[in-house]
C-alpha cells in the first residue's frame, strides 16, 4: 500500500474544509486528520496554501454566504447560521 505525500495529506484536509466548513473545526482535529503535529501541520498548510487553516476556512465561509446573499432570499442571519 503506496504512503500518502505530505501534500496530499494537506490537500485531504483543504478538501475536508472545503465539505465541512459549515461544521465546528479545530487545529487539532484537523492537524490529526493530516497526522502531523500542530505546529508543523499549521507551518506546512500555510506553506502549501498560502493562509493559514482559519483564514482558508474563514475566506470559504465568507464564499458560501456571498452566493448564498446573491443566490436565496435568506435572511442575513439565516445565512450565517448556514455557513458556521
Amino acid at each position: 500500500m503506496a504512503r500518502s505525500t505530505p501534500h496530499e495529506k494537506l490537500r485531504r484536509v483543504r478538501d475536508l474544509i472545503d465539505t465541512q466548513y459549515a461544521q465546528p473545526l479545530d487545529l487539532d482535529e484537523l492537524a490529526r486528520t493530516a497526522n502531523f503535529s500542530r505546529y508543523h501541520f499549521l507551518r506546512a498548510f500555510r506553506r502549501a496554501f498560502h493562509a493559514t487553516p482559519h483564514e482558508y476556512l474563514t475566506r470559504k465561509r465568507i464564499e458560501r454566504a456571498k452566493e448564498l446573499l446573491a443566490e436565496s432570499e435568506l435572511t442575513v442571519t439565516e445565512i450565517c447560521f448556514e455557513v458556521g
